[in-house]
């Protein structure tokens, strides 16, 4: 659990990072979104970084259980 926190806090610092090196060379300036865009902005990245760091530490999850061989070797018996 406590790789899964690390890799939750590692993405959110790196996200945090590139946000604001876009906003600091004046990138985001240009884009002429008022207060609500920006905050809706943020909160869909927030959302959509999240949803991914989740499935993929499910998948990480599921592998290191070996629930997918587990999920294989019940496909192979059907047949």
């Amino acid at each position: 659990m406590r790789w899964l926190l690390t890799f939750i806090g590692f993405n959110a610092v790196l996200l945090t990072v590139v946000l604001l090196t876009l906003w600091a060379s004046g990138s985001l300036a240009g884009m002429g979104l008022s207060a609500h865009g920006w905050i809706a902005m943020a909160l869909g990245i927030a959302f959509t970084s999240g949803l991914g760091v989740a499935l993929m530490a499910l998948v990480f999850h599921s592998a290191r259980r070996d629930y997918d061989d587990a999920a294989h070797r019940a496909g192979r018996h059907e047949r």
